[in-house]
């Protein structure tokens, strides 16, 4: 019975590693690769014409046929001795008539075959995909940020480090050229940005330039508008330097309301909002990074209150119950009531009991800190998790074989890999530490022919 093979190739970034994609495909016997790459014909012979796209074999170039997500592939070149049988004309291990080989096929793994063939694998492209987390940062655009230093200490009106200016350095550089860590790690995580304020009570005290004045009396506001929606996108830092660099600070710290609108939730935690992160699908990672330096009051008073800090709380644990997880970057708490406030709302980001979680807020007091806080949670956020279009049958589980950076990971333990579900592969313990650390690292994984199917189209 032959194998199926995935390869997956990975890219070098300043961050760590990003896998790029894998195809998991039936090939031949060579004993001189490690998964049969070197006959491979999708990788010699036929690689220009593997991979197009098809709905049947007439679709494809001679030599292959049309595979699992409509992909022209073969599994040996046309005429060579394959299992030892024949290779068709269309690149596969026996006769083009075999019954689930024909025309596109059926979409499975596998098939069957007659008593001139060995037992074989037919439409076995099936798709191995890393699973790219979406990281939102949700800063506080309060006019605090601009009247207080950083981190701590009065600034006169941003003379000349004030906490917004130094943020803005920070996620986006001095200048685009410079571009921050925005510009260094989007193509580590699908980026996207909000900030948030309350409706300005007082337009004439000079901290508002930047931003037009209110007509409305919506709370919260982000950059100055109602809420429209979150955005995410690999490579992202063109609009995100577009938004944040020009923007300016607005009044009070709404900060409980801003999460579950961004989070599209309602008091009660259920979603009400289509245009809010809870409501995005995927199986990837969500994390919000808020950034704030005022302890929060809420929509109809702007002053810190208790119940301006419990709606925060709250906030935080109605997103987790939505796997949206909540991290908490606190400039100049300087109090301890600030500092327990900001250890609760960290510990219910993480669904951890907010008073008695080992969770806490980060308190950066350098830029350099601030950058180094912000990395880490972005790469942090960063998945060793694989999507595959194809689910692994019940019972057939270990019938894998995946390796990383050459070494065999052993299944099901501590330090290897394992099955999140029948169409998600994960690599845990060190094996995930490896991955992301590894430039140029490479990971392969092959399952026995007939125990993955693909999914419905």
């Amino acid at each position: 019975m032959q194998p199926l093979r995935a390869h997956v190739a990975f890219a070098s970034t300043t961050f760590g590693v990003l896998a790029l994609l894998a195809a998991v495909h039936c090939g031949s016997d060579a004993t001189n690769s490690q998964f049969n790459d070197v006959s491979d014909p999708c990788q010699n012979s036929q690689k220009a014409q593997c991979g197009l796209s098809c709905a049947t074999d007439a679709d494809c170039p001679n030599g292959v046929y049309c595979g699992v997500g409509n992909r022209c592939t073969a599994e040996c070149a046309a005429g060579e001795t394959c299992k030892g049988v024949s290779c068709s004309p269309r690149g596969r291990c026996g006769a083009d008539d075999v019954p689930g080989f024909g025309g596109g096929g059926d979409g499975g793994v596998g098939g069957t075959s007659d008593s001139s063939t060995d037992s074989v694998c037919a439409d076995t492209d099936v798709a191995l995909t890393k699973l790219i987390p979406k990281v939102l940062f949700l800063l506080d655009q309060s006019s605090s940020m601009q009247f207080n230093k950083f981190p701590t200490g009065a600034s006169k009106n941003c003379d000349p480090d004030c906490r917004w200016s130094v943020l803005k350095d920070v996620l986006i550089g001095a200048t685009p050229a410079a571009g921050g860590i925005v510009k260094k790690l989007q193509g580590e995580a699908e980026l996207g940005i909000q900030l948030y304020s309350a409706t300005d009570s007082n337009p004439n005290d000079g901290d508002n330039s930047l931003l037009p004045p209110p007509t409305d009396n919506v709370c919260p506001r982000f950059n100055g508008k109602t809420f429209g929606g979150t955005s995410f996108a690999l490579n992202n830092f063109t609009a995100i330097d577009a938004l944040l660099r020009p923007a300016g600070v607005d009044d009070d710290t709404p900060t409980g309301p801003a999460l579950l609108t961004v989070a599209g939730l309602a008091l009660d935690g259920t979603v009400n909002d289509p245009k809010g992160f809870a409501a995005v699908v995927t199986t990837a990672p969500k994390v919000v990074v808020l950034v704030t330096d005022g302890e929060p009051g809420v929509c109809d008073s702007s002053s810190p209150s208790p119940e301006g800090r419990a709606a925060v709380v709250l906030a935080a644990q109605h997103a987790y119950a939505k796997k949206i997880s909540t991290f908490v970057i606190a400039i100049g708490a300087a109090t301890p009531d600030a500092q327990t406030h900001f250890k609760a709302v960290a510990n219910a980001g993480q669904g951890k009991d907010p008073a008695t979680g080992d969770a806490s807020a980060i308190e950066p007091t350098t830029p350099d800190a601030l950058i180094a806080a912000l990395t880490k949670i972005v790469q942090d956020a960063r998945t060793c998790s694989f999507a595959l279009n194809g689910r692994v049958q019940a019972g057939a589980e270990g019938s894998g074989t995946v390796t990383l950076n050459g070494k065999k990971l052993p299944y099901g333990e501590a330090e290897g890999w394992r099955l999140k579900d029948p169409s998600t592969l994960e690599l845990v313990g060190n094996a995930c530490t490896e991955l992301k650390t590894t430039p140029d690292g490479t990971l392969s994984a092959r399952f026995t022919c007939g125990s993955v199917v693909a999914l419905p189209k």
